[in-house]
């Protein structure tokens, strides 16, 4: 039986499969490069590849959107036919990548962890399940899966300070800000390049407050972090975040126009990213030209096939219909999700308790119906981990909450959710324009 370049038993595949593999693993872990292009090659070259087949459904689950289900259906298929000879390792595996494909991302990452319990050195499932636990808002695994593996990670095991960037995000998602910045510096000792460990410790600056130098740990590191990089985009969307803190809108813009969202998106992830900062720079007062109509088109073109798939993903396109009037798409957008929310699986969950409120809020914020909008985001905004997301994505619901709040004439409620970012970041000239735009508010504006 042949092994990965960390002790993991392979069933099947050539030397050269393996190779790619290896490939493959080093693009998933960097964001450079195309691991599902290699891994083609590798089964291309080596039918029987159980594992290859496998990663590939497991990459493509990452993803998060419907359009790659048929591929993902047809790499476990392939799996299967071919999987008789399949280790205990790959059978779990494709327990996991059943399960995704099912819909059932809770009993995914059980199966992933029961994979790593065996096998703590494998860098797939690790990596995985690491995502897994981010699109469902798992905080606790996002460190604790990690933490639980690291004891037989050093060094001297290839990939290792992926699995310190890592630890370093899930650090950071548990508010553990000291050990988070330590680990993705650690990380960053052993690869500059590694995106992920940069973006771990730009979140702690970003819950921190730590505006200026958020943005020079973010430009001196650009040349490491961003060229070629598929992740680039999200570490550029917390640049444009940081120097709008400063009011710097027009630098924001600049990013976005460059970075963030140069042309059509060709994923999801970064389409939210685009939506979910022309909406900050909605609510305050920003002028975006026309770029809120070209989002809006593509989140449009897109609900036929990826509306009800994700609610996370559903929320940003809500956003983008509200901000543009679309009432008929947020009608179209509103029967999927009531269709998805009677649904058994993780995304049924999550779009009941929270994606279906949070779009119907948005909706009525859209409308100018501030008081509903308040009403409908208030009892979910301190659950809404649960449809995935990080701290800093899920700010835009208290900077809603805020805004709805200060145009409906409900000032106290205003300040008193402001109060939580004035505490956390009390340097925020962000947080002081809020303020300010509240103390403004007039009470007949109820």
């Amino acid at each position: 039986m042949r092994h990965d370049a960390r002790g993991i038993p392979v069933s099947s595949g050539s030397a050269q499969a393996i190779q790619r593999y290896e490939q493959a693993i080093g693009q998933l872990q960097s964001y450079v490069g195309d691991p599902v292009a290699t891994l083609d090659q590798a089964v291309a070259e080596s039918p029987d590849f159980v594992a290859g087949h496998l990663m590939k459904a497991l990459t493509l689950a990452t993803f998060a959107e419907r359009q790659f289900a048929p591929a993902i259906a047809a790499s476990i298929e392939a799996a299967r036919r071919i999987g008789a000879n399949a280790n205990d390792r790959e059978r779990g595996l494709a327990q996991a990548a059943q399960h995704l494909a099912g819909g059932e991302w809770h009993a995914a990452c059980r199966a992933l962890d029961g994979v790593l319990a065996d096998y703590p050195r494998d860098a797939l499932a690790l990596q995985v399940a690491h995502l897994m636990d981010f699109y469902r808002g798992d905080a606790l695994n996002l460190r604790n899966r990690v933490a639980r593996v690291l004891p037989h990670w050093s060094r001297d095991v290839p990939g290792y300070s992926y699995v310190l960037g890592m630890h370093a995000f899930g650090l950071e998602e548990m508010n553990q800000y000291p050990e988070a910045e330590d680990a993705a510096r650690a990380a960053l000792a052993i690869e500059r390049r590694d995106g992920w460990a940069v973006h771990a410790a730009t979140h702690v600056m970003e819950m921190q407050g730590r505006i200026d130098e958020g943005i020079e740990w973010l430009t001196s590191r650009e040349r490491d972090w961003a060229p070629d990089n598929g992740f680039a985009f999200h570490n550029f969307w917390h640049l444009a975040l940081f120097h709008m803190d400063g009011g710097d809108h027009a630098r924001a813009l600049a990013l976005y126009d460059g970075a963030i969202h140069p042309g059509p998106a060709s994923m999801l992830l970064s389409l939210v990213d685009a939506t979910a900062l022309l909406w900050r720079l909605r609510l305050e007062g920003a002028d975006v030209g026309a770029r809120f109509d070209e989002v809006a088109d593509e989140w449009e073109a897109k609900l036929d096939g990826e509306a009800g798939f994700y609610a996370f993903n559903d929320f940003h396109a809500a956003m983008a219909f509200a901000a543009t009037g679309r009432e008929a798409a947020g009608a179209r957008l509103m029967q999927r999700i009531a269709h998805a929310a009677e649904g058994n699986d993780t995304n049924g969950a999550m779009t009941r308790e929270v994606g279906a409120p949070l779009i119907r809020a948005i909706a009525a914020y859209g409308r100018g119906r501030y008081d509903e909008a308040v009403d409908l985001i208030a009892p979910v905004r301190d659950i809404a981990h649960r449809f995935g997301g990080s701290h800093a994505q899920r700010d835009i619901l208290s900077l809603t909450l805020i805004d709805a709040a200060r145009r409906a004439g409900r000032v106290s409620l205003a300040k008193h959710v402001l109060a939580e970012r004035l505490a956390a970041k009390p340097e925020s000239r962000w947080g002081r324009r809020i303020m300010t735009r509240i103390d403004a508010a007039a009470p007949a504006a109820h």
